[in-house]
């Protein structure tokens, strides 16, 4: 059994290396990387009586690879012929690799993006991947810190289909970039398996509406209505609500000035009796105007809108106008009532203390900055990188905050580091970043406050590959957050605050 494994192993590995003949073909080099830190910190902790902690704490990871194809892109071939198949695959690497946590070697691959295509005289027939029944063209930007578990759904319009299908569209690269396409496509494959969990949403209803089938709050079903206000409703899924249900939508785009316009449109829909009562059941539709007119200059203005075919779906939309030039950078994001599927303390959903509904906001963002890498668009002096970043979120619930405690909302940081080369092996860096906010504590009954946190330490390099730094920290931060980013601030807030922590590191690295 071992031989036939080994002999099938070994064909798998020179089909490999034949088929990718055409990529570009790795050279038998060994890659490792490696970098090991010993640090000694004390940490204040939180609040008046808290109680220090300190001590050592040693970190390190590695990493082997052996490159058998090198990242790049592939194209299957193709004669000059009006009708071919074509498959592209974008991001192709294939290695043998060794980490920390696991000694032994595996084989380690990645293929970015896989499209598969019949091209006929100028047309197409996508045969993979499904093409997106959604839009999002008028995404936020992204928070000032972002980590794995950020996701860009939950400022997205609904309703949407995430399912498979198929786009017979038309391209022509010579004539304004155009590619317009019809899709076709289910919610889900014919062998599917049927799905009976449940799932739900945040939902506000106006004191007129009632719950209707297989719709629950708080074990209240069919006919309940629930007083004005907020809530999660839980849905049972079945057979009916999730499978053989289909969506059709229509792309375009073009580029009539190049550069200087480029226009993109999608329309989408569901139909069929059956995604009447489904909660993904709707229309959406988005437009996306970008613009380059000069170098440096980039310009964007997104719309994107719809509407759930339940009886108690309300239209839902959301718009978003950037504009960037080397160091300078801002933008203006308006969005409907509800938009935001997050219903934390953190949500940028608009509400009225007036009239106590949700309402329209919007949020406002300008950004300076420079980068060190003096090869960047936005780099103004080598070895330097700062900026400031000032943020404004929630503008029109505080212009509706009536008697809320509420202050203006605000949210800064300011960061800079300089790289100081000392010779041809050495540098100094010190650095410094600065976050603040108000509202800290908000929740429209006691004070909010303005809350601080900054981070400052200095870094030197005496020989290449070896790191020494000292760093302290006063406050800890939120990540994934748009208008609070201080989680404990610094200083004596009646909120909580962080006592600081301080720590002293050496690292090496291969």
């Amino acid at each position: 059994m071992k031989k036939y494994l080994l002999v099938s192993l070994t064909i798998l590995f020179a089909a490999t290396f034949l088929w990718a003949a055409e990529a570009t073909m790795a050279t038998p080099a060994l890659d490792v990387e490696a970098d090991a830190t010993l640090s000694w910190g004390v940490d204040l902790g939180t609040g008046n009586n808290a109680k220090a902690t300190h001590g050592f704490k040693n970190e390190a990871s590695f990493g082997v690879k052996f490159p058998l194809i090198n990242k790049g892109d592939k194209t299957s071939a193709k004669s000059d012929v009006p009708v071919y198949g074509e498959i592209n695959l974008t991001n192709i690497e294939l290695k043998l690799l060794s980490e920390k946590d696991n000694n032994a070697f595996r084989l380690a691959g990645k293929v970015e993006d896989i499209e598969a295509k019949l091209v006929f005289y100028g047309a197409y027939l996508t045969v993979y991947d499904s093409p997106a029944f959604r839009t999002n063209y008028a995404q936020i930007w992204k928070p000032l810190a972002t980590n794995k578990k950020y996701k860009t759904s939950e400022y997205r319009i609904r309703p949407g289909v995430t399912g498979m299908g198929t786009k017979l569209g038309y391209a022509n690269k010579d004539f304004m970039g155009l590619d317009v396409g019809l899709k076709l496509g289910s919610n889900g494959p014919w062998d599917a398996e049927a799905d009976n969990s449940w799932t739900g949403e945040w939902r506000y209803f106006d004191g007129k509406t009632a719950l209707g089938d297989d719709e629950y709050i708080n074990g209240l079903g069919k006919g309940y209505y629930p007083p004005e206000g907020n809530y999660f409703v839980r849905k049972k899924l079945d057979d009916k609500a999730h499978n053989s249900k289909y969506v059709i939508g229509v792309d375009f785009a073009i580029k009539p000035l190049d550069k200087m316009l480029e226009v993109a449109l999608t329309v989408n829909s569901t139909f069929g009796k059956e995604y009447k009562k489904a909660s993904d059941g709707g229309v959406n539709f988005g437009v996306e105007v970008k613009s380059a007119p000069i170098d440096g200059l980039k310009l964007k203005a997104g719309f994107d809108g719809g509407l759930g075919f339940e009886s108690n779906s309300k239209f839902v939309w959301d718009a978003i106008v950037t504009a960037e030039y080397k160091w300078v950078s801002g933008g203006v994001y308006l969005y409907s009532p509800n938009m935001s599927s997050d219903p934390g303390a953190f949500s940028l959903n608009g509400f009225s203390f007036k009239d106590s509904k949700p309402i329209t906001d919007f949020a406002f963002f300008l950004q300076f900055a420079t980068k060190a890498d003096k090869k960047d668009a936005s780099n103004l002096v080598e070895g330097l990188d700062a900026g400031a970043h000032l943020a404004i979120y929630q503008l029109n619930t505080f212009l509706n905050k009536d008697k809320a405690k509420m202050q203006f909302p605000l949210l800064f940081k300011v960061w800079g580091s300089y790289q100081l080369n000392l010779n041809d092996s050495s540098w100094l860096k010190p650095y410094v970043n600065v976050w603040g906010e108000t509202n800290h504590g908000f929740n429209g009954i006691v004070d909010p406050e303005f809350a601080l946190a900054y981070q400052i330490g200095v870094a030197y390099s005496p020989v290449e590959k070896v790191e020494v730094a000292a760093e302290w920290n006063h406050g800890t931060l939120w990540k994934n957050k748009y208008r609070s980013r201080i989680e404990t601030p610094a200083g004596f807030q009646k909120d909580g605050h962080h006592n600081g922590q301080f720590v002293l590191s050496l690292t090496l690295t291969y």
